[in-house]
Parts: structure tokens; sequence; C-alpha cells
């Protein structure tokens, strides 16, 4: 016999991927009737109102509701990390569920990378920001993106160029090809050593050796 739950998400998935985004929602909608405590049915409904249909503030209720009856429902809390970051009226919000996620995966570089540029650009908490960057880089050294991160804190916010020309120069033995990276390099070099220039054994002769 099938399972009316998978149906109904399966029927939902076909309705939205033919562009019937509303079909899509009755279905999944008029399915929760029937099992109002079905939490991958109402992930569905989230994202579609969220990403389909532009309704932030509806898909962020149907969030809500997931961890009203599933507090451990990590899919739901990242999904909601990843909307409420961006505005900084939900800041105390979205720090309490990002350290609740961090205290059961305190190791995963995806999501301390996450809450570092949360904590850099939102909570302006840049001592916080570096030891979440420099744990991802801890955690996997050759992830060129962990590293960017780390030298545009360490230069634009904390001013520790040469630890932020390691991380750049690190990135480039990785992979010399990294555009990013060289053009990070050159403007660092460029605008904060320029006066050192003609300085003999001054502070760009020790960031280039």
């Amino acid at each position: 016999m099938a399972d009316p739950a998978f149906e109904a998400r399966r029927r939902a998935e076909n309705q939205r991927s033919s562009g019937n985004v509303d079909g899509a929602i009755r279905t999944l909608e008029d399915y929760l009737i029937t099992d109002p405590h079905n939490n991958r049915v109402r992930m569905d409904l989230a994202r579609i109102y969220i990403y389909d249909k532009k309704n932030v503030d509806f898909g962020l209720t149907q969030l809500d509701a997931i961890l009203d009856i599933d507090p451990d429902y990590d899919d739901a809390r990242k999904a909601l990390v990843t909307i409420l970051k961006r505005n900084k009226r939900y800041n105390d919000e979205t720090d309490m569920h990002f350290k609740i996620l961090l205290e059961k995966y305190p190791d995963d570089p995806d999501l301390l990378h996450s809450y570092g540029i949360f904590c850099r650009e939102q909570l302006l908490d840049f001592t916080k920001a570096r030891e979440c960057f420099s744990r991802c880089v801890q955690l996997k050294p050759k992830e060129e993106q962990y590293r960017i991160s780390y030298a545009s804190l360490l230069t634009n916010d904390l001013r520790e160029y040469e630890e932020a020309r390691n991380q750049l120069r690190k990135i480039l033995e990785i992979n010399p090809g990294n555009y990013k990276a060289q053009k990070a390099l050159e403007r660092l070099m460029k605008r904060k050593y320029a006066k050192d220039k003609g300085r003999r054994g001054g502070l760009i002769g020790r960031l280039t050796k």
C-alpha cells in the first residue's frame, strides 16, 4: 500500500516542476489537514512558500511549526538561520538557532563558516568570526573559500595584514589559479604597504619574501 505522505509529496513536486506552484501548495496543505504533524510534508511546504512564492513570512511560520513539533528537526533549524541571518532584526533569534546547531555539530565546517559570516556581518563580532573561520581552516585546510573569508576578515576588520597575506598565499599554493586570492593579495600589497616600497628592509620586503 502506498504511503499517503510520500504520494502527496511526489504529486506536489510534480506540480511544482511543471509550474503549478499553487496546485503543489494545495496538495501539501490538504494532506496536512489529515496529518498535521508530518514534518517532511510541512518542510516541503515551507520551501515552496519561501523559494517559489517568495512568501518568506509564511515559510518561516511553517519552519517554526516544525520546530514546535520536533525541536530536533535540524533541517528546519538550518533553513531558519539561512533566512533569518539576512536581517538584523532577527539577530538574537538567529544567534540562538546557530548556537543550538553548533552545540550538536561543533565540527561542521559549513555551519561554522555560515556562523562566522553572520558574526562578522550582522553581529560585528570579529573575534567570534575569527574563531569560526580559523576553525574552518583547521578542519578543511584545502577549502579555498574558508581561507578567503578568513583573509578578508583579517584584512578589513582585524587589520592583521601579515596573517591575511599568509592565508592568501596559502590559497595560491593550493590553487595558483584562484583569481579572488590573486586580486586580494595584489590589493593588500598595494594599499597597505605601498608606503614601504622605498624603505629597504621595510614591511613590504618582509611580506614578499
